[in-house]
C-alpha cells in the first residue's frame, strides 16, 4: 500500500510540474510576453478577421502614409508639367510678323479715294487702285 502511495504523490508531482511547465511554455505570465492589455499591437484578434499583430491603426497610418504620397506624387507631376510648360514658353521661336512694305503711289499719283468723273477722264484724269487696296490719282 506505501508503494501505491508514493506512486499517487510522485504522479500528483508529475502532473503538476507538467501544468507549470504548459503554462510556461504558452507564454501567458512570463516577463517576454506582451499580452493584449500591456501591448495594443499584439494579443488576441480584434474582430477584424487577421491575427495576432494586426491593429487598425496600423491600417489607417498605412492609408495615411499612401494618401500623402499619392498628394506628394501629384503635386511632383503638377510642378514638372508647369515646369515644362515655362520652358516651351521660354524656348519657343515665333518669329516677328512681316512688315508690310508701305504702298506708295507710283511718281505723278497723289493718293486719293475718290475716282476720276467722266468729265475729268476727258482732260485726262487718270486713277488706279494698288494691290494692297490704296487708290491713287493723277489729276
Amino acid at each position: 500500500m506505501q508503494k501505491t502511495n508514493s506512486q499517487t504523490i510522485v504522479f500528483s508531482l508529475f502532473l503538476l510540474i507538467l501544468l507549470t511547465g504548459c503554462t510556461e511554455l504558452s507564454g501567458y505570465g512570463s516577463p517576454g510576453y506582451n499580452n493584449s492589455y500591456a501591448d495594443p499591437y499584439y494579443g488576441p484578434p480584434r474582430g477584424n478577421g487577421y491575427g495576432y499583430g494586426y491593429d487598425d491603426r496600423d491600417w489607417r497610418n498605412r492609408q495615411d502614409r499612401r494618401d500623402i504620397e499619392r498628394e506628394r506624387d501629384r503635386l511632383e507631376k503638377e510642378r514638372r508639367d508647369l515646369e515644362r510648360e515655362r520652358w516651351k514658353q521660354e524656348n519657343s521661336y515665333t518669329p516677328p510678323p512681316v512688315a508690310r512694305p508701305r504702298e506708295e503711289c507710283p511718281s505723278g499719283f497723289s493718293p486719293s479715294e475718290q475716282k476720276c468723273s467722266p468729265e475729268e477722264r476727258r482732260r485726262g484724269c487718270k486713277d488706279m487702285r494698288l494691290p494692297g487696296g490704296l487708290g491713287c490719282v493723277r489729276r
